[in-house]
């Protein structure tokens, strides 16, 4: 337990827990190169807004995701401070979705990330950035 948070992972996760049998189940790959790290996503019905179109909390969880999972590849124990998204384009049901993630700087108690979301297509469907508190 540090600072009075437990930060166990027991699989549960929402975003990448195996144990949890409503969660996304996102695995990621990290390019140890570039620093960063992705991730694909086929949204089914269940993660709707709209009809036929993904919910836009679904593509920020896919994000903070991302970046926080970065963080955590790099020897980061962290946790979401802050939040900042723009949707460009719509992201329909049943197509795939692929998120990159990378940190943009580092200080003591802050990392700053980022991350965008694309279409099949490549065109850009979001775009985040994020202050992780490290723990």
């Amino acid at each position: 337990m540090e600072n009075g948070i437990n930060l166990e992972d027991n699989g549960m996760c929402y975003a990448c827990g195996k144990n949890n049998t409503k969660g996304l189940h996102l695995e990621f790959s990290f390019d140890e190169q570039e620093q960063c790290i992705e991730t694909t996503f086929v949204p089914s019905d269940d993660y709707q807004g709209w009809h036929g179109v993904v919910h836009g909390g679904i593509i920020a969880t896919l994000m903070d995701e991302s970046m926080a999972k970065l963080a955590q590849f790099l020897g980061f124990r962290v946790v979401t401070a802050s939040l900042t998204m723009r949707y460009k384009d719509v992201a329909k049901i049943g197509k795939p979705l692929s998120v990159k993630g990378e940190i943009t700087k580092l200080s003591k108690k802050l990392i700053y990330a980022k991350a965008v979301t694309k279409g099949e297509d490549g065109k850009v469907v979001a775009e985040a950035q994020a202050k992780l508190m490290v723990i």
